[in-house]
């Protein structure tokens, strides 16, 4: 993977958030292993396919579920797309607020399907802090292909170079490489070990939006 970018331009003011959803701005990992727990109950011979689920966390789930369980997968969606509320990582709303606040346009791209997406969303409160909302649905490619990306900075009037793009995983970096944003990773999910080397784009608290965003600001005299 080529260097990422970890500052934006200084034209960029105010820059836009564009954030990923499952492990960024909230937890949906419990509900997926209940929906594995209880395809398992159903089904033992299903348990031979949750490692692959497991290994595959990133891609869109029916990806998932069809290597996981070829051919079921329309059989198995139901137990993953039941309305099980997420839970918020502490910090995220405050963050959001604030940007809310200073003018920060802000989306979410997700390779979760629309319906749960929006659902999530709402259930948890977020929905008002987003001009526009790209799910699974709404693209040819999931990420780490930039389509989503670059229509979410569509949506809300920006060009990408003046975009962040937050994300928990390496797919989400690389997308937002490729869709020519600057691409932090959101570590607050899964911290790294004490006494790894830390990345420059790796953030391990949901603060560190307003820090990153405040310290480029001073650094371009803003």
């Amino acid at each position: 993977m080529s260097a990422l970018p970890t500052s934006l331009p200084s034209s960029a003011r105010p820059p836009a958030v564009i954030w990923d959803y499952d492990g960024t701005l909230v937890a949906t990992r419990f509900a997926d292993e209940a929906a594995v727990a209880e395809l398992v109950r159903r089904d033992p011979s299903a348990a031979a396919g949750a490692e692959v689920f497991w290994a595959t966390e990133g891609q869109p789930i029916i990806q998932r579920l069809e290597l996981a369980w070829p051919g079921r997968s329309a059989e198995v969606l139901p137990l993953f797309d039941q309305r099980v509320r997420p839970h918020l990582h502490r910090g995220v709303t405050r963050v959001l607020s604030a940007l809310q606040q200073r003018g920060v346009p802000m989306a979410v791209v997700s390779s979760r399907r629309c319906e749960p997406l929006e659902w999530g969303l709402h259930a948890c409160g977020l929905a008002p802090y987003f001009s526009a909302v790209v799910g699974l649905e709404d693209v040819h490619a999931p990420k780490p292909d930039p389509e989503g990306l670059l229509k979410a900075a569509r949506g809300i009037g920006v060009t990408p170079s003046r975009a962040v793009y937050v994300g928990d995983s390496e797919v989400d970096v690389e997308a937002g490489r490729r869709a020519g944003m600057t691409a932090w990773r959101a570590a607050w999910a899964a911290p790294p070990a004490p006494g790894t080397p830390r990345a420059p784009f790796v953030l391990l608290h949901p603060g560190e939006v307003l820090e990153r965003l405040d310290g480029l600001a001073a650094a371009a005299g803003e």
